[in-house]
């Protein structure tokens, strides 16, 4: 007797279609992360929007330069100006001409660093104190005051008052302008820093010798981002290609929807959420084109559509029936 919710070959044909189509994305979508040596999820989770927004941006360790930029913390940029002579010096055991150039070049360099933060002191006093601004119009909480040394404010910020509600939307335009504005200076300014420091390496790789150059590069702890980014490119690829091949799927599938589900909450197609998505992605009402995705891996994770045409049937016959007995696969 046929059942009520039986299925038909062509939907088993469709639905492991679906699956390698979406197996094909994944596995795209993290091979060219791997070969790309400049990808960076900062850029995507220093943006995010909606209620895990500050999860995600506390995943970017000081993207807006509120630790880096304080001129006490100056110092910092040199002891990494210091360090990576002395990992020259370890790694590679220059002679003493090149030990001569290389402490040159680092006098240079930590030189370049105090300018910086001498030209751009006033600035960066002024982009710290309107950090301290857009955390109170956040929380609706009084402004804090401006300190006596501090340069003038931006007059959209410069009065102490009690904001309206951040969930009003003209607040959250505000807001979100203004942070993008003060994520694009500690950008710039990081950047900045980041160049002096990433110059000297490269002067310090001009000294070395054809036999030093043989010994490679000394090992540098991971980020936290460098990390995430290893995390999301082989998790994706490895999800990419279970499904492709339909092993482990519902796992697979599981792993993907997650992973997708945390792209949505990263940035929600909400109405009267700053800032609105870009033209060129379309209008979409809570239902974007990640959405539509992450609904299908979860829908294919409740099947059997690893089996059909995949190698979930072999695992499934060969190891899970003689461990745990008959079970239907219909």
């Amino acid at each position: 007797m046929k059942r009520s919710f039986q299925i038909c070959g062509c939907t088993v044909v469709m639905l492991a279609l679906l699956r390698i189509t979406l197996g094909w994305h994944f596995l795209y979508q993290g091979l060219a992360k791997l070969e790309d040596s400049s990808f960076s999820s900062a850029g995507f989770l220093s943006q995010s929007k909606g209620p895990l927004a500050d999860y995600f941006r506390r995943l970017v360790p000081d993207s807006m330069g509120r630790e880096r930029l304080k001129p006490e913390n100056q110092s910092r940029w040199i002891a990494q100006i210091d360090e990576s002579l002395k990992q020259f010096t370890d790694h590679y055991k220059p002679s003493e001409e090149q030990l001569t150039s290389a402490q040159r070049f680092a006098a240079a360099s930590k030189t370049q660093i105090e300018d910086f933060f001498a030209e751009n002191r006033g600035d960066i006093a002024n982009h710290l104190h309107l950090l301290d601004r857009l955390e109170a119009a956040k929380q609706s909480k009084p402004f804090p005051p401006k300190p006596a040394e501090d340069p003038a404010v931006d007059d959209r910020m410069a009065d102490d008052r009690v904001v309206v509600a951040p969930s009003v939307p003209s607040q959250q335009k505000w807001i979100s302008d203004k942070q993008t504005e003060l994520q694009g200076n500690a950008k710039r300014w990081l950047g900045d820093l980041n160049r002096i420091d990433n110059d000297f390496r490269r002067q310090l790789d001009g000294l070395l010798e054809a036999d030093q150059r043989a010994r490679g590069r000394p090992e540098k702890p991971a980020t936290e981002i460098e990390q995430i980014d290893r995390l999301v490119s082989y998790g994706v690829t490895a999800i990419g290609a279970c499904l492709l091949a339909g092993l482990f799927t519902r796992f697979s599938c599981l792993a993907g929807g997650l992973f997708l589900l945390s792209i949505v909450l990263a940035q929600p197609d909400w109405p009267g959420l700053y800032p609105p998505p870009h033209p060129a992605v379309g209008r979409s009402l809570f239902v974007n084109k990640e959405f539509v995705e992450m609904m299908a891996l979860f829908a294919l994770g409740t099947t059997h559509v690893g089996r059909w045409g995949g190698l979930d049937f072999l695992v499934h016959y060969w190891f899970v029936r003689p461990l745990f007995g008959r079970r239907d696969v219909s």
